[in-house]
């Protein structure tokens, strides 16, 4: 590729000291920080020209080293005014792919548009949902709550990626120049440090895994089990008849099971129903229960169940599409726990027709697990349900999505952590933040993998 210093120029010699216009201070560590990660780079003639302002393909080359040290894959894009051989081509499609910037409804990118902190902030915030890090703030007071960049703001100045104007403004308005960006990913570079090179990229297609970069390594117990989950951050183990909690010292039994598909007491789900012990709930408009369950569920054969950390919500999944056609679609469905009822419900895509969810764990608030299998491996993705599209009490609560291609909701966010060497692999617990359990052939297999979740 032809490199031109036109917008973000990196030469491999070019440290921050060598600028001769960056002030000493807090600015110039974290214009040294970027720069010594190549996330942005400065000019031939040793300056950084921090003051300049920043357009829209600026801000994806940036981002795109960025994805790009996170082991991010690109789709193939196309827009019109982006020709073949373009300096931020490469870049843009990473920034693309994930879901980061977008175009126009003419097909154009429109590269040269000046970039404003109301946009930077939306690119970030999106960022920042995707590696589940936005903390939010309160809203400064020039920024309108009804405003499209307004969530944004709030997480991007949660978050520490930008600072308010001295005056408490924001200047949703005002363009962004070098020195901002700098800023913004020297904050973005503490969050994520440790997890650069670690952390693999979306789908390089749409449901297609990038390439883990390690394996992970398996181990069986010999100790039955045919499904694991997780209870308020505490791994289950069902039997044939019994629901145990593992503990350091081994499996502690804490309730019957007898004909569950899945158990994190005391949830159980059967065939069409979820049960508590004082209550069965099923599907609207189906007899034999309270009616909580999207209606399209009363197709449900295999699924699972995981609890969140706190207690608060409950994940149900259903393991393979609920219809009798070749589609990709899985549905979360989150419920209270307290009152029960429905809370929301999202799109999780499989890789291919004829994969399916083989396993959920919610062992820790920012480590939503799904492990998807097709033929003899797994795949385990990390998922982040607020970067899908909600459908709860939608048409789509009847069933027909399932059918449709391409999908007309947007599903949740998927990022591979590691490929597993199993087949037939049901039901997912952790034992620890690099240790996960599965059951195979009615034995728990322990799952080592090359690093720590969290």
């Amino acid at each position: 590729m032809k490199w031109t210093w036109v917008g973000l120029l990196f030469l491999a010699g070019l440290s921050w000291a060598a600028f001769s216009d960056i002030p000493s201070g807090t600015l110039a560590e974290q214009v040294e920080r970027v720069v010594a990660a190549g996330w942005i780079q400065g000019y031939p003639d040793g300056t950084f020209r921090g003051r300049e302002p920043l357009n829209r393909y600026q801000l994806a080359t940036a981002l795109g080293r960025v994805l790009k040290d996170m082991g991010a894959e690109a789709r193939e894009v196309r827009f019109r005014d982006v020709p073949q051989g373009h300096w931020a081509l490469e870049s843009l499609a990473l920034a693309v792919s994930w879901g980061l910037v977008t175009g126009y409804p003419d097909g154009t990118f429109r590269g040269n548009e000046p970039l404003t902190r109301g946009a930077l902030a939306v690119v970030l915030a999106k960022l920042l949902d995707k590696l589940s890090l936005a903390k939010e703030a309160p809203l400064p007071w020039d920024v309108p709550a009804s405003h499209w960049a307004a969530k944004a703001v709030q997480k991007v100045l949660g978050t520490g990626l930008m600072d308010p104007n001295p005056d408490g403004s924001f200047g949703l308005e005002a363009q962004v120049n070098r020195y901002q960006l700098a800023r913004a990913l020297a904050a973005l570079h503490s969050l994520v440090g440790s997890q650069l090179s670690k952390v693999p990229g979306p789908p390089s297609q749409p449901g297609v895994p990038a390439s883990s970069r390690e394996e992970a390594k398996v181990e069986n117990l010999e100790v039955a089990g045919r499904w694991m989950g997780t209870r308020m951050g505490h791994t289950v183990v069902l039997t044939e008849e019994k629901v145990y909690r593992l503990t350091p010292t081994g499996l502690e039994e804490i309730g019957s099971a007898s004909g569950a598909l899945a158990a994190v007491p005391p949830w159980v789900l059967k065939a069409g129903a979820l049960e508590d012990g004082r209550q069965r709930y099923v599907p609207v408009d189906t007899p034999g229960g309270k009616g909580v369950l999207p209606p399209v569920f009363k197709n449900l054969r295999e699924g699972h169940l995981a609890l969140d950390p706190s207690g608060n919500y409950l994940l149900l999944v259903n393991a393979e599409p609920l219809c009798n056609c070749p589609s990709r679609i899985v549905r979360l469905v989150l419920l209270l726990t307290n009152p029960v009822g429905l809370y929301a419900e999202y799109v999780y895509l499989l890789d291919e027709v004829g994969a399916r969810v083989a396993g959920v764990a919610w062992a820790d608030p920012k480590s939503l697990l799904v492990l998807e299998t097709v033929g003899q491996k797994g795949r385990l993705y990390r998922i982040n349900l607020n970067a899908g599209e909600d459908i709860a009490f939608s048409a789509w609560d009847e069933g027909g999505l399932e059918e449709r291609s391409p999908v007309p909701v947007r599903p949740v966010a998927k990022v591979l952590l590691v490929e597993v060497p199993v087949a037939e692999a049901w039901g997912l617990g952790v034992e620890a933040s690099d240790r996960l359990l599965t059951g195979v052939g009615g034995k728990i297999l322990r799952i080592q993998l090359p690093s720590a979740l969290w």
